[in-house]
C-alpha cells in the first residue's frame, strides 16, 4: 500500500487500546506497538498516536509485514508547527 492509498480518516469505532508514541521516533515506538499487538485479540482496534512524520511510511509497512489491517492514518496540527498522526490497525493473528 502506497502512502497515497492509505485512508486519511480513522474508523468510526472506539479503539480497544491506544499506544501514545508522541515525542518518540517511529523506530523506538515500534517496540511499544509490537508489545501492544501481542496482547490484543483478533478483530481488536489499535490506535497509535505519533508526532514522527515517518508514521505515514512506517506503520503501513508494519501492517504489511505483520498481516494486520491498516484502517487509516489521520493527520492533525497540534500547535503552530507540529503535526500529529493517528494510525488505526485492526488486529489479525495468523
Amino acid at each position: 500500500m502506497t502512502e497515497s492509498e492509505v485512508p486519511e480518516t480513522g474508523p468510526d469505532v472506539e479503539p480497544d487500546t491506544t499506544v501514545d508514541n508522541r515525542g518518540r521516533g517511529c523506530a523506538s515506538g515500534i517496540a511499544r506497538v509490537q508489545r501492544a499487538l501481542e496482547d490484543l485479540e483478533d478483530g481488536a482496534i489499535l490506535r497509535i498516536q505519533s508526532t514522527d512524520k515517518r508514521a505515514k511510511q512506517e506503520y503501513p509497512q508494519l501492517a504489511a509485514q505483520t498481516g494486520h489491517e491498516l484502517l487509516g492514518i489521520e493527520t492533525n496540527r497540534s500547535g503552530l508547527l507540529r503535526k500529529e498522526y493517528t494510525t488505526y490497525l485492526e488486529i489479525h493473528h495468523e
